[in-house]
């Protein structure tokens, strides 16, 4: 023995200690490709190697990535993340709320049940001021990721002018769809060359480039599912409902929902969606189960089953149907 293992160590991690059968003089003198000590120390390198390049390229494969969603927020003009309305509806989500309408059958149909089809279909789910439409939208949303489908959502926000714009929710569709699809990304990309002010470009030079040209064109089985909230608190309602009249033309498969309260306007556009667009709707009224759990949870009473019973049935009835209603009674 040349050495003692602890003496051939050098204490890196991840080293690897590998005897030789050889001397000072014969350690890096091999007879030939099949001398036992060189097949040792050509394996070891091999092994060496095959982690750097594995590393490498993983770390490449990362940059490249980070670089292209770079790129695709600076063409976009993206400039916020739109998880975070989504996540801040989600967190006022009660437990025992919401799951109602993973089974209605208009949902089921809208959804795709029991088999995607390749038609576009498109669901409005509409209810009152305070009905919980936002956190609804938001456990959809929640539910359609967990089973494993590509979803891209936008909460238009009355108080914020710019989430109201159409402009501002199709280019954040866009970055999302972008983020799922590698095929469009490149596309997306290809037209840095175009140098196109998207974030000032009309909503109608959006559409044309981003979706028509692109997206509505390519070849893809599995359906993305557009989750679009308070489509009423939008600048222009009708003008959005209006761009689906193109969807009947695109190849990838899309499911898209809008939630809102009911108004005039937005029934006369949904009526005027084209025949290749199945169209369906919900409605919140007269849904008490959510706000029943939502009192139930939020109510912390002593006393017996009857007593709880009785106050939770005043309460419902004073709600009408009303989140905010209800928490006012519970504060008063």
């Amino acid at each position: 023995m040349v050495l003692e293992k602890d003496s051939s160590i050098l204490g890196y991690p991840g080293e690897t200690s590998k005897a030789l059968h050889a001397d000072h003089h014969d350690v890096c003198k091999f007879e030939s490709p099949k001398d036992p000590n060189y097949i040792t120390v050509r394996n070891v390198l091999k092994s060496i190697l095959s982690k750097i390049l594995s590393t490498t390229k993983s770390s490449r494969a990362a940059f490249v990535d980070r670089k292209n969603s770079q790129d695709l927020k600076s063409l976009l003009s993206i400039s916020d993340h739109p998880d975070i309305d989504y996540i801040f509806f989600r967190d006022q989500w009660t437990q025992g709320t919401s799951d109602w309408i993973l089974e209605d059958e208009t949902y089921l149909e809208w959804f795709g049940y029991p088999q995607v089809s390749m038609q576009n279909h498109v669901l409005w789910i509409h209810g009152g001021a305070a009905a919980g439409k936002s956190v609804l939208a938001s456990f959809i949303i929640n539910n359609i990721i967990e089973q494993g489908y590509d979803c891209q959502y936008f909460f238009i926000r009355f108080g914020d002018q710019k989430k109201r714009t159409i402009s501002h929710l199709l280019r954040s569709i866009v970055y999302q769809v972008a983020q799922a699809v590698p095929e469009y990304l490149s596309h997306i990309l290809e037209l840095a060359a175009e140098e196109i002010d998207f974030e000032k470009a009309r909503t109608t030079v959006i559409w044309e480039k981003l979706f028509k040209s692109i997206l509505f064109k390519l070849r893809r089985q599995e359906p993305l599912y557009w989750v679009l909230d308070g489509l009423d608190e939008a600048e222009d309602p009708k003008a959005i409902v209006r761009l689906l009249s193109d969807i009947s033309s695109s190849l990838v498969p899309l499911r898209i929902l809008f939630v809102s309260r009911k108004t005039s306007d937005l029934m006369s556009a949904f009526e005027r969606l084209p025949k290749g667009v199945a169209y369906f709707q919900v409605t919140l009224e007269g849904r008490v189960k959510d706000l029943r759990s939502y009192i139930e949870h939020e109510l912390q009473l002593s006393g017996d089953a009857g007593f709880k019973d009785e106050i939770v049935r005043k309460v419902l009835e004073n709600a009408q149907s009303n989140f905010l209603v209800s928490i006012s009674n519970h504060l008063g």
